[in-house]
């Protein structure tokens, strides 16, 4: 099944989804709000023939993930009108630009007097980051108040889903953490490093950061244990597992290059990427020990670890940036390839409604591009992509 795409023409750097909002930042210093829900509906309403698949691609992408709609699915008289307007939709050529959003769209001025390297929407807040430290200001078209709270080169920033914290790359000052606080006055807590290691960006693996560069990875494990006063459990930094223990380095010299998210962790090596289940565990006496399992390996002869840029992970599968290439190794077994001038591109893995989304920023044009085929595939045994806790049972197929 083909992925669905939306073009919106304009000259971007970056591209957000969140709370019902497109956010788009342009070169000027300007920052574009678009109403998600109204602009998708929009469009919806003008091809009626696909209006149920541009909803579920566009702006309810859970939903062919909860459990009750996948088995309304399983009916055979229901899935295959779905599955042709999936198929129908994949097909056109959608595109738009602000202008035609205009009774959907709200501009301003960017908090912000410089273009970041990293942006994260978190808790109604944008962090942004860039060589001179890490900074945030209200998701508020009227604020215009900044707060700094690093003072270190960010590369790379990722909330936490779960653990109220965030995550950040600081190159060759390591990975760092900060607690969220909701306090005005405070809103993140001092950094905790984690590890010195040069870190260019990072992910969420549970409650553990997995950091990485193109010369090397570790994890930062945290342990959770109950507390002896209740039944909460507390988060707590445990020890940094190194490449070496997560992967057997397959040369003496290189032991490729490695990244993940969620329970997924993949290596690139010449011919091909490694894939480890990561399942991070308590025993009976609440110590801590992870395992890492070996889930399979992905054919991919023309990806070596040394033309790698960047990477990614999300349900619908990993992200692989090479030099003037997108590559999208999808959860099915197959793959796209995104291929000119990219600026910058993002997923949305923290998402629970645009999580099949990937942003495609070109010189001219945002391409949204909508993944529809993770919905029909076993969430269990994908090597590509981390689980959407669907049960193997309710597979589609």
């Amino acid at each position: 099944m083909r992925p669905v795409t939306l073009r919106v023409d304009g000259f971007f750097w970056d591209s957000h989804i969140y709370s019902n909002n497109l956010t788009l930042f342009d070169f000027d210093g300007g920052i574009h709000n678009i109403h998600w829900d109204g602009a998708i509906d929009s469009i919806a309403a003008n091809n009626h023939a696909v209006q149920t698949a541009f909803r579920v691609s566009f702006s309810d992408g859970d939903l062919f993930y909860n459990p009750k709609v996948r088995k309304i699915l399983k009916d055979p008289d229901i899935s295959p009108i779905i599955k042709n307007q999936l198929h129908t939709l994949s097909s056109l050529d959608i595109t738009v630009s602000l202008n035609k959003w205009k009774p959907f769209l709200v501009s301003s001025d960017s908090p912000f007097d410089f273009l970041p390297t990293d942006t994260e929407f978190y808790y109604n807040n944008i962090f942004a980051g860039s060589d001179e430290g890490l900074f945030s200001a209200a998701n508020s078209l009227s604020s215009k108040r900044t707060k700094k709270h690093f003072d270190g080169n960010v590369l790379k920033i990722n909330a936490s889903d779960r653990h109220t914290a965030l995550a950040v790359a600081a190159g060759s000052d390591g990975l760092f953490e900060f607690a969220y606080k909701d306090e005005p006055t405070t809103l993140l807590g001092k950094e905790h490093l984690l590890n010195r290691t040069p870190c260019s960006a990072c992910e969420w693996a549970f409650q553990s950061v997995i950091g990485w560069s193109n010369e090397d990875a570790f994890l930062a494990s945290f342990r959770e244990e109950k507390s002896k006063d209740s039944n909460k459990r507390n988060r707590s930094f445990d020890r940094v597992v190194e490449s070496k223990d997560i992967f057997l380095p397959y040369s003496n010299n290189d032991s490729g290059y490695i990244w993940g998210s969620r329970e997924k962790l993949y290596r690139i090596k010449d011919g091909g990427i490694d894939v480890k289940h990561y399942s991070p565990k308590i025993n009976k006496k609440s110590k801590y020990k992870e395992e890492f399992s070996f889930d399979g390996e992905i054919n991919l002869p023309s990806i070596t670890p040394s033309s790698v840029v960047a990477t990614g992970t999300a349900p619908f599968g990993t992200v692989i940036e090479t030099d003037g290439s997108l590559i999208v190794l999808r959860s099915d077994g197959g793959h796209e390839v995104y291929e000119g001038d990219i600026v910058h591109w993002r997923i949305f893995p923290r998402s629970e409604h645009y999580n099949n989304q990937l942003h495609i920023i070109f010189e001219d044009y945002l391409l949204i591009v909508s993944f529809v085929h993770d919905y029909f595939v076993d969430q269990e045994s994908k090597l590509s992509g981390f689980s959407r806790n669907v049960k193997s049972s309710d597979s589609l197929l």
